[in-house]
């Protein structure tokens, strides 16, 4: 993995817009890349791999 992969994931993404199209909004970060406390702030329930 590159250096700067760890802030592309949620960089390219605008969590908010997205929460307001997707009916349940749940996201699996497999690759603990996500700021989790931006996603949740956005509405979404997430579940990262090896965190609580």
């Amino acid at each position: 993995m590159s250096p700067g992969c760890r802030s592309c994931s949620s960089a390219r993404i605008d969590p908010p817009r997205v929460a307001a199209r997707t009916a349940t909004p749940r996201v699996i970060d497999g690759g603990g890349t996500l700021n989790a406390g931006t996603w949740r702030d956005a509405g979404w329930t997430v579940r990262a791999l090896g965190r609580p």
